[in-house]
């Protein structure tokens, strides 16, 4: 795996890991639109702030959604 990809997927882990306690892995379960719109409110925190910790945040938000997406479409099969 390129040294760039890890960085940034071990960022994205520390991040969930402050959030288990609080919420651990509700987003496996939470209503979809949820997901989108805290995908939106996440990229507008970026755009108002530029944090690049906002970025890890909209990252995780989008592997939510492709991981649920992605059930979903191998649970119809």
């Amino acid at each position: 795996m390129r040294p760039e990809i890890e960085l940034f997927a071990q960022a994205m882990e520390n991040t969930m890991k402050k959030h288990d306690k609080k919420k651990g892995d509700s987003w496996k379960t939470c209503d979809i639109l949820f997901l989108e719109d805290k995908l939106i409110k996440e990229v507008e925190e970026y755009l108002d702030s530029r944090d690049k910790k906002e970025l890890v945040d909209i990252a995780n938000m989008c592997m939510m959604l492709y991981n649920r997406k992605l059930d979903l479409i191998l649970n119809r099969m």
